[in-house]
């Protein structure tokens, strides 16, 4: 395609303006911060019951959206072309790297360093608006076990006590010709373990679009599951074993719309899926993400240690194609593949 081989000069000549951008934006939005009580208890509920809640008030302003929308086409413009400088095909191969993983043909996770200004203005606002619906979805039970939080500590300290951290920072991006994922759970068998011993082990991802999300389109899709610690279990026995033993429902499947600035947000548990970016009549669509965790929970799954510039030629060289990736439990490519869940059983949950 004309934007992985164009030469990185002509494609950041290409990237938009921030005033074009600017210019073309719809409507005026705003650093609201915090939602009010009653869409509080609202959002927690849909976070605790079924997984995943929608914040449809945007809490980036377009100034914001302008700049995360420019550099997040620049940072993937140069990842893809250092891919390219070290013997890798960019769009062909499934490669994971530190700083950037091709997780399907035309659909990358990018890591944004923790330093970046543009990020951690969003990271801010996601804290904001996410601090009290957690609080509120885990019974404010989110600072672990271990952790001292006296009722004096609290007043004098604040948010800063409330064990909600960052602990990534990144960005989603699909391109034409991204075909739907296969549905799965981003935590691991272990991380639903932990989760399952301790009400204040968890994380969440804060999607925040930067385009427009309609519903139904190329956004996020949630299979809500009647209990949040059994999906992964659920998933499986629904596809590859005993459908009729599994608790899930096709009526609790929803592609939420949402709108560029506003938040979806996610329990790793949750059973979800990336839809199709369609060859004909789709787009590039970006999202901005923080990852949340509570009681100390980290995640060392979705990305390796390893760098573009630190890993041997030789590995690069061995990364299948994604033509090469056929059958259960290979391909992020292949509908076939329906769960990431680890152990000697699929049921071990």
């Amino acid at each position: 395609p004309r934007y992985i081989v164009q030469p990185l000069g002509t494609a950041l000549r290409e990237i938009p303006t921030r005033t074009s951008f600017l210019a073309s934006s719809r409507r005026r939005r705003g650093n609201k911060g915090p939602c009010g009580a009653e869409m509080v208890a609202r959002q927690a509920t849909n976070l605790r019951e079924r997984g995943w809640s929608v914040i449809q008030e945007p809490v980036l302003n377009d100034a914001l959206l302008a700049d995360a929308n420019l550099e997040l086409q620049s940072r993937l413009t140069m990842l893809l072309a250092e891919i390219e400088a070290a013997g890798c095909e960019p769009t062909n191969q499934q490669y994971r790297f530190k700083e950037i993983v091709h997780r399907q043909r035309n659909r990358w996770d990018l890591q944004i360093p923790a330093e970046d200004k543009t990020w951690k203005s969003i990271c801010s606002a996601a804290l904001a608006a996410l601090t009290p619906i957690i609080s509120e979805a885990q019974g404010h039970d989110v600072t672990g076990k271990n952790q001292s939080r006296t009722p004096i500590i609290s007043e004098a300290q604040g948010h800063d006590v409330t064990g909600i951290e960052a602990i990534q920072l990144g960005a989603l991006v699909s391109r034409p010709g991204a075909r739907v994922q296969r549905f799965h759970c981003d935590a691991t068998h272990a991380m639903f373990s932990q989760a399952k011993a301790d009400p204040s082990h968890r994380i969440y991802s804060a999607f925040l679009p930067l385009v427009d999300i309609h519903q139904d389109g190329d956004g996020t899709e949630f299979w809500a599951a009647p209990k949040l610690e059994e999906s992964t279990r659920a998933l499986a026995r629904h596809f590859m074993s005993e459908p009729e033993a599994s608790p899930l429902q096709t009526d609790q499947i929803a592609a939420p719309a949402c709108p560029a600035g506003g938040i979806v947000v996610f329990d790793y548990r949750t059973i979800h899926r990336g839809l199709e970016n369609p060859t004909d009549g789709g787009r590039e669509r970006p999202i901005a993400y923080v990852t949340l965790a509570t009681g100390g929970a980290r995640d060392s799954y979705n990305f390796p240690e390893t760098s573009i510039a630190t890993t041997d030629p030789a590995v690069i060289r061995q990364f299948p194609e994604f033509s090469e990736l056929k059958g259960i439990g290979r391909a992020q490519d292949a509908l076939e593949y329906y769960t990431e869940i680890e152990g000697e059983s699929v049921f071990d949950i």
